[in-house]
């Protein structure tokens, strides 16, 4: 969770940030994107102390915007700008790194004194919430809320924003495997190749040691840093759960709120543990105690689209991690109670281990 001072003591922020193609995109986020999202909600109180839901939406997409111009735009602006026979190359070897990686993003912000949580998404990391409801025999369910929704090709709403912008594009998108332009997302920050111009793409590979323009790159931006924001009630009992791809991959949303039902059932939720948070350190991950199917969790189960189903392996859960949900979350996602999975997924080195199992971070959030 990003340490910064903020206005209010009633307000909290939590953030996720699932880099690719390098991780300079990702830890500029992690230094700067929860401050500029304060920044634009402090002059929003200011002008508004009851800002409406709208308000705080689109604060949030000026601070993504705003942020992502800086990393793309503004960065190849200043390059341009250097007069021949500079050190153009060496500057832009510098102030590019970002432009040239990218970052998928995941930040909420929760409104203590009103109970109101706030979600914006930009790429596929996800967060749902957790609420939990009594049945006719006194057993505790979990009903699942969709907080975010993935953007990528699948997505229809996505499709269809992709496909009105770029209308002459046959190969624009595989929507069944969910990829626009080979690409498994639709929204990211940095990744200047999918919004730089190709007149100015040419121009860097000629100049400063770009890339050669991809010949299927023909009306370029495709990929926007606008996120996707939502809001919700909590409710005591609530919790909610953020995690990049790789947890998703391998986890459906019901399956990780049941996961945590069954932790709370088992370990509580008290107030020593009000928030968990996991990072991939796979190799401390240890497997021990009885495991349990699926159809056990306390919540509706779904269809099974992870790449379990790929796979063709049945999953076997178990719950061990007495401190911690977010590991609990992770080491089931990592194979559960099937030991042989685990190894298996832990134990395959780099590059390879890209194809079976993507990086993992997790948060869970416990609201009284």
């Amino acid at each position: 969770m990003t340490s910064l001072s903020i206005p209010s003591s009633d307000w909290a922020f939590w953030g996720i940030y699932d880099g690719h193609v390098g991780p300079q995109t990702s830890r500029l986020l992690e230094r700067d994107l929860i401050p500029n999202v304060v920044d634009r909600l402090h002059e929003l109180y200011d002008q508004k102390p009851k800002p409406e839901t709208s308000d705080i939406h689109d604060a949030f997409k000026e601070a993504c915007l705003d942020l992502d111009d800086e990393i793309v735009n503004q960065s190849a602006a200043l390059v341009r700008a250097q007069p021949e026979g500079s050190p153009r190359m060496t500057l832009a070897a510098s102030v590019l790194q970002a432009a040239r990686a990218g970052s998928c993003a995941l930040v909420a912000f929760y409104e203590a004194n009103l109970r109101r949580l706030h979600v914006a998404v930009v790429g596929d990391s996800r967060a749902v919430l957790g609420r939990p409801r009594k049945t006719a025999d006194g057993k505790t369910v979990y009903d699942l809320h969709v907080l975010s929704l993935d953007q990528n090709a699948k997505n229809p709403t996505e499709a269809a924003r992709l496909l009105a912008a770029h209308p002459d594009e046959a190969n624009l998108m595989n929507q069944e495997k969910g990829r626009l332009l080979g690409w498994g997302i639709t929204r990211a920050f940095g990744d200047g190749v999918m919004k730089w111009s190709k007149e100015l793409q040419t121009w860097m590979d000629k100049e400063i040691l770009g890339d050669r323009p991809r010949p299927t790159l023909l009306t370029p931006p495709y990929f926007t840093a606008e996120p996707e924001v939502t809001t919700i009630e909590v409710q005591p009992g609530d919790f909610m759960i953020m995690a990049s791809d790789g947890m998703w991959d391998q986890l459906t949303s019901e399956e990780a709120v049941g996961l945590v039902g069954k932790w709370i059932e088992r370990w509580g939720s008290d107030n020593t543990r009000q928030m968990s948070f996991w990072s991939e350190e796979v190799g401390q991950l240890v497997h021990d105690g009885p495991g349990f199917d699926r159809t056990d969790l306390p919540v509706k189960i779904t269809d099974d689209e992870t790449v379990y189903r790929r796979w063709d392996v049945k999953k076997k859960f178990t719950n061990v991690d007495s401190l911690n949900a977010a590991s609990h979350l992770a080491r089931n996602a990592l194979g559960g109670a099937n030991r042989d999975l685990h190894d298996a997924l832990v134990g395959t080195p780099a590059p390879r281990a890209h194809h079976i199992r993507d990086d993992i971070s997790i948060y869970v959030v416990f609201f009284d």
